[in-house]
């Protein structure tokens, strides 16, 4: 296909990408017509070109329409790798941002938005008018409307926009699935597809000390170790290749990449990069015993890679990866899921996974999601995926379920009410919808009605209007007409789960008349909702944590029913905000509970976020002394701070740490601070000078901070930087 027969803002933008040939996929969404506005389920295989499609779409959607253009994805992850591709616009004369923080915020405005499923979804619930603004939606990864936490809000959101007024074009990415034209057909979009990858992919399983391949060939690997979690690295250093490991537990990511790193010698990578990336960990703001055990592998060669990392630490082991720093990493799926990632061979280590006590294999899609990021554009002839048997398992069998399996098909999760409810209640709070014909009129757009039929559906929406009114997030009156009441409208002002707000209530009056929560009895309840991220609980370690409940806060335990995993998990959660908001170190806290530190920001940013959104639920309740505590709550969860240094910690660049050395050095308060002299506060353990010159831009006094800062350019980058 000629580039100069495209339209002129495409011909622009593949100039400024450097594209002198469409791939197939990309020939292919053009003929079917992504340049006139068609809605296109665009189906393809990982880098095959997908997102390239999408920027022809926006570009030349919002030249012949104007309008907005949102990107939608469904991991902050992947919607910030997404920004970084789409900032090249910006170049053309189109303004970019990216959204994917607090979901009270609205949207920024912007010709072109990438957010996620959710921030989308909550923004157009106090906005309704937002998706009028939008010319063309892009739908990254439409196959997770088979995920069982986002796949219900993605299938609301999406039948909203089926349903407006004033369509606009839909283009959604997937992976191959099985039944994509049905899927296709319930977007009303023209199905695209394609096999046809960048770089070939061969599959096999290891067998002994060689690969069987799916075409029935086989290949001797080099295996100096016998283990093979090693040797199928070590077997690629001669040819300069890199590896993706991939288990089920952290773990056994982290056990593995230490066993590698014993055989570093035998590892193809860089040296120098190696030691470069170990010194970049080192230099991290990342608690002492995760950097330097990072950091000690990273050294060898090797890496380990796991959500509980935290997002900068994963960050520098992605980019050590991406500079040849790194032989292999050894990672659970959460890498395949949200990075774009590719290496010379990805090894399947484990295909079985325990969840809750039960032992169960992986899906063949999840498979195909690891097996893709296998073959690097423009640096390998081929990609290789390679499954590591089991116990018994024959290698012949292996190749039969998962390499020439077909995935499953893409189903709808809406058939629980817990997705249902938080679908019907957006409807109603946001206008959209008041009776139930009129929310019908919306659910039956969704990809469920289609699968399973209406029959089904109206009774699961009548249970769900039901319980949201025996909740008081809704009231019926007149005419089978349904209202949020104000409790209702806050909490999808917050995008809670309606379950979240029940549990809240039902705890609080669980005190007696009158009675008033207190902090350890709120952190409880906020951890025990349905929209706290679960931590992992041993059975030895429950009856500890119920130990250390019963000695620091004897008045949660009133709270407690029934001790059972969930119960167990939540009094964790509880007991981690606990004494984060006490100022106990973050490395205490991580040895005390054995939680990593993507785990404690995790649960920081929740309890923050529920802390403030059930403030607004308790003022629509009228519980002032409840709503009010709240508050300090939420503010003393996001610094990790005793109520005493609230005002301190408000000033930028003064962190829990330094709240605490200003507060004993007797500056206990703004007031106190506002005259200090800088010289004293230069004498501070852990105030350099940058910090110092914050404290008093803060307080209007430029000049000094100008005098400190220019002081510290004198001095050049030494021991005061560091303190910094």
């Amino acid at each position: 296909m000629p580039l100069n027969d495209l339209p002129e803002p495409v011909r622009r933008l593949l100039e400024a990408l450097g594209v002198r040939e469409l791939y197939p996929i990309q020939r292919k969404a053009v003929e079917a017509g992504v340049l006139r506005g068609r809605s296109l389920l665009v189906s393809a295989p990982t880098a095959s070109g997908k997102t390239l499609v999408a920027m022809m779409a926006i570009v030349s959607r919002l030249s012949d329409a104007g309008g907005r253009a949102f990107y939608v994805a469904p991991l902050r992850s992947i919607a910030l790798e997404k920004y970084r591709d789409f900032k090249k616009l910006e170049g053309l004369g189109y303004s970019v941002r990216v959204s994917v923080g607090d979901l009270e915020r609205g949207l920024p405005g912007a010709d072109i938005v990438v957010t996620t499923y959710e921030k989308l979804d909550s923004t157009a619930r106090s906005n309704p008018g937002l998706l009028r603004e939008a010319s063309v939606v892009v739908v990254d990864e439409i196959h997770y409307v088979n995920d069982p936490k986002r796949g219900p809000l993605l299938e609301g959101l999406i039948a909203r926009i089926l349903g407006g007024p004033e369509r606009p074009q839909l283009v959604a990415l997937s992976a191959t699935v099985p039944n994509s034209s049905e899927i296709a057909g319930w977007l009303g979009a023209e199905l695209v597809e394609s096999d046809w990858r960048p770089v070939p992919l061969r599959e096999g399983v290891l067998d002994g000390d060689e690969i069987l391949y799916s075409d029935g060939s086989r290949r001797r690997i080099y295996a100096p170790t016998g283990k093979p979690y090693v040797d199928l690295v070590a077997d690629l250093a001669d040819e300069g290749g890199h590896a993706l490991v991939f288990v089920q537990s952290r773990r056994r990511a982290i056990q593995l990449a230490k066993q590698a790193s014993k055989h570093s010698g035998l590892l193809g990578y860089d040296e120098a990069e190696a030691r470069e990336w170990r010194s970049r960990i080192l230099d991290s703001a990342a608690p002492a015993p995760v950097r330097e055990e990072l950091a000690d592998l990273v050294g060898r060669g090797v890496a380990f890679h796991h959500a509980g990392l935290g997002n900068e630490l994963r960050g520098l082991v992605e980019e050590a990866f991406r500079a040849g720093a790194l032989a292999a990493v050894y990672a659970t799926p959460t890498l395949a899921a949200g990075v774009n990632l590719p290496a010379r061979r990805v090894v399947v280590a484990e295909y079985v996974r325990y969840e809750h006590g039960y032992r169960r294999p992986i899906s063949v899609s999840e498979y195909k999601q690891l097996a893709g990021r296998a073959g690097r554009p423009h640096m390998d002839e081929y990609g290789e995926a390679v499954i590591v048997p089991h116990g018994r398992d024959e290698p012949g069998d292996l190749i039969e379920y998962y390499i020439r399996g077909e995935p499953e098909r893409v189903e709808s999760r809406l058939s629980g009410l817990r997705g249902l409810r938080h679908v019907v209640l957006g409807l109603v709070a946001s206008g959209q919808a008041s009776t139930l014909d009129e929310v019908m009129a919306v659910v039956r757009r969704t990809l469920y009605a289609r699968q399973r039929g209406e029959s089904l559906l109206a009774p699961m929406v009548e249970a769900a209007l039901r319980q949201l009114v025996d909740w008081g997030l809704l009231e019926r009156f007149e005419g089978n007409a349904y209202r949020a009441t104000p409790v209702g409208f806050e909490a999808s002002r917050y995008y809670v789960d309606p379950e979240t707000v029940k549990v809240f209530i039902e705890s609080v009056r669980s005190l007696g008349p009158g009675a008033e929560p207190s902090d350890a009895q709120l952190l409880y309840i906020i951890a025990s909702t349905p929209d706290m991220p679960r931590l992992p609980v041993s059975r030895r370690e429950s009856e500890e944590l119920l130990d250390t409940l019963l000695d620091v806060a004897p008045e949660v335990y009133d709270l407690v029913d029934y001790i059972g995993w969930e119960e167990s998990s939540s009094i964790k959660a509880a007991l981690v905000l606990m004494d984060w908001i006490e100022e106990v170190p973050e490395e205490r806290i991580f040895s005390k509970y054995d939680v990593w530190p993507g785990d404690l920001y995790a649960i920081i940013d929740a309890g923050r976020w529920l802390a403030s959104a059930l403030s607004s639920v308790s003022d629509a309740l009228a519980w002032r002394g409840v709503a009010s505590r709240l508050r300090v709550l939420e503010a003393r969860i996001r610094h990790g701070v005793k109520a005493e240094l609230l005002e301190l910690v408000g000033i930028p660049g003064v962190g829990r740490v330094r709240a605490r050395r200003l507060y004993e050095a007797g500056y206990k308060s703004l007031a106190d601070l506002a005259s200090a002299e800088p010289s004293k506060l230069l004498g501070l353990p852990g105030l350099g000078p940058s910090t110092v010159a914050s404290i008093m831009e803060f307080f209007g006094r430029r000049e000094e901070a100008e005098r400190i800062r220019r002081r510290l350019a004198r001095r050049g980058r030494g021991l005061t930087a560091f303190m910094d």
